[in-house]
């Protein structure tokens, strides 16, 4: 059997794709009033209903993790959604269909534009995508950042087109967009068009700069009244030199990838949450070993790093990057694996600001991708990998239904639990 053209993927291959979009689906739409509801969800809902009764929106949302506010285009999705309800669970809703429908348009550009092996490699790390724990958390949230999935999708598939004029326009029209709605979409559209220019000017290929431009003029319309706001409230400034020897881009890139990091979210709740699942109220301690199974191969994903590593080092030392032999004949993987560890990685990273693991949402769903490149070579063990995130991912969810969240962790207390009390 196949899917799409290229290389053939095999009935088995197909069925566990299948299976596993299908669960990230589901797990993505269910129990929508477990959502969290602390002082970002109810900020931004009330924000989006006071723009529908105003009938114009905020020059600033709100205020981000590096102490800056975000653009007040941030809150447009959540006003359009509040045209339609003023149900804080239906705009949650609203927002698990946006990331189950970014999920979709994955799988359909994956499938029509991935040739040859590369094509396994993202259907796997779409598959590992569609139920890794912190995938699914952030497609569950009235959060800005829970938003770029799908924003995302359209500037990497426009990206794709760059050499067409609606491809170039869409491409600049949707990377000055996508960084107001959250501040680390600056850094990724910043890093994949630096990235961009560089492999265009080595392979000999043009794209089409005044649409780019046209487009990127147009999406940053909208920044003036922030610009403006910000010259009249200083902002807390919380960048720091220090930030950029934390590497924390890298680290969440790594342990999120490997679906290690659901203490994030659970904190204190997280040693009660490993002695699950209890069976007649006796711990059975499964999400132990399925958190030991994924530490080591952490620990294996490390000596392929270490390899990769010493193969980039090899090739910087030959002078790869000054002549233009790196990106020469790149194929798609690695031009977006590139462009985003390069680009996003580097720039978060010397923009000396802290960077938390939601900042990442913006690359879906390439640190999996990236995942599955490393393994391959190994595809039963990565489908071990994909199945043990998905027994965390069901184990947490379930977690937080039966406990009404994780009062004590960054989940705080579930929306029902809090309008019963």
């Amino acid at each position: 059997m196949t899917l799409g053209s290229g290389s053939p993927f095999r009935s088995k291959d197909l069925i566990f794709l299948v299976v596993m979009i299908v669960l990230g689906i589901f797990m993505r739409l269910i129990w929508p009033s477990d959502m969290e509801w602390k002082d970002d969800e109810k900020d931004m809902f009330a924000m989006a209903q006071k723009a529908v009764e105003t009938g114009s929106l905020p020059k600033a949302g709100m205020r981000s993790g590096g102490g800056i506010v975000n653009p007040g285009l941030s809150v447009a999705p959540f006003a359009l959604f509040a045209l339609f309800t003023k149900d804080p669970v239906v705009m949650n809703q609203l927002v698990q269909v946006v990331n189950v429908l970014a999920l979709c348009c994955f799988l359909f550009f994956i499938s029509s534009k991935i040739k040859g092996r590369d094509r396994d490699v993202w259907l796997n790390g779409l598959a590992l995508a569609a139920v890794s724990p912190l995938a699914v958390l952030f497609s569950r949230k009235i959060w800005a950042q829970d938003m770029l999935p799908l924003i995302s999708f359209l500037f990497l598939a426009s990206n794709y087109y760059r050499q067409k004029g609606w491809g170039a326009f869409l491409w600049g029209l949707t990377g000055a967009v996508m960084g107001q709605i959250h501040m680390s979409g600056f850094f990724f559209a910043a890093g994949i068009f630096v990235f961009t220019v560089a492999h265009d000017h080595f392979n000999g290929f043009r794209f089409r700069w005044g649409y780019w431009l046209a487009g990127s003029m147009l999406g940053g319309i909208t920044l003036i009244g922030w610009i403006l706001f910000m010259r009249q409230h200083p902002q807390i400034n919380r960048q720091s030199l220090s930030h950029a020897f934390e590497f924390s881009f890298f680290i969440y890139w790594f342990i999120d990838s490997l679906g290690i990091n659901i203490y994030y979210s659970l904190r204190e709740h997280f040693w009660d949450f490993i002695r699950e699942p209890l069976l007649m109220g006796i711990p059975t301690y499964l999400m132990v070993l399925v958190h030991l199974f994924l530490i080591a191969m952490a620990a294996l994903t490390l000596s392929k790093l270490v390899n990769v590593g010493k193969s980039f080092i090899r090739s910087l030392k030959g002078g790869a990057l000054r002549s233009g032999k790196f990106f020469r004949n790149m194929d798609l993987t690695h031009f977006y694996l590139y462009g985003i560890l390069l680009g996003l990685g580097v720039l978060l990273t010397f923009g000396f600001t802290m960077v938390h693991p939601h900042y990442l949402i913006c690359a879906f769903p390439f640190q999996y991708i990236f995942l599955a490149k490393l393994f391959e070579k190994q595809k039963l063990l990565f489908r071990f990998i994909v199945l043990a995130q998905l027994i965390i991912t069901m184990g947490f969810l379930f977690y937080i239904h039966k406990n009404g969240g994780a009062p004590q962790g960054d989940y705080g207390v579930a929306y029902h639990v809090q309008v019963l009390n």
